[in-house]
């Protein structure tokens, strides 16, 4: 993927999509003042959550993929964003969190927001068998990379892939995962400028 900007601002959004985004914004804040979904500050939830999700959904858009697993969800991010802007592909979210998921199900049932191609699962993935195995994962914040990586082995179809959203403080977590999965293939992907050095990691799942 080549840079496209320099940063990712609310200007650089199709307007029709940006509107769907602020409501999601919109409702993530009043949720968050409630229910704690995330540490993120109100004024920094769209610069540092919702655009980078959303860029990542435009660049998704450009395939057919099929269905995308977003890992751990936690208040819809990358999820919601990206389906928001992706509505080529199908997105399930995963989480273990009833709060969570409750304030996603309002999500998808409200005017304005609401991402038809979005599927929601309350549950906990451990190792072993996925009844449906998927295209592609997307994941922030949901635990360390050789984690992530061990638990979707056998849960992703060939040519498949999961790309982490991380920060500045990556190597450590890289050596991890080349350690114990030494075949996997990991590159950082060319991004805009986010904050806090946020950046998209991709772990090829079928080179071993």
């Amino acid at each position: 993927m080549k840079n496209r900007a320099k940063d990712c601002r609310r200007e650089d959004f199709h307007p029709a999509l940006l509107a769907r985004l602020e409501k999601f914004q919109e409702r993530l804040i009043t949720w968050n003042r409630k229910f704690s979904l995330t540490s993120v500050p109100d004024h920094e939830i769209f610069e540092k959550l919702i655009a980078p999700s959303a860029w990542l959904g435009i660049e998704y858009s450009r395939e057919d993929i099929g269905h995308v697993i977003d890992f751990g969800t936690g208040p819809g991010v990358p999820g919601v964003p990206m389906a928001l802007a992706d509505e080529r592909n199908n997105y399930l979210l995963i989480d273990s969190n009833s709060k969570k998921i409750g304030f996603i199900r309002n999500v998808m049932t409200a005017g304005g927001s609401r991402a038809d191609n979005v599927d929601l699962r309350r549950v906990r993935i451990r190792g072993g068998a996925w009844d449906k195995p998927v295209d592609r994962v997307v994941t922030r914040g949901a635990g360390s990379m050789k984690l992530i990586v061990g638990l979707m082995r056998g849960k992703i179809k060939p040519g498949g892939y999961i790309d982490f959203f991380k920060g500045f403080r990556i190597r450590e977590e890289l050596d991890e995962v080349r350690e114990a999965y030494p075949a996997v293939k990991t590159d950082v992907l060319d991004t805009p400028d986010w904050p806090g050095g946020l950046m998209i990691v991709r772990v090829r799942m079928d080179v071993e």
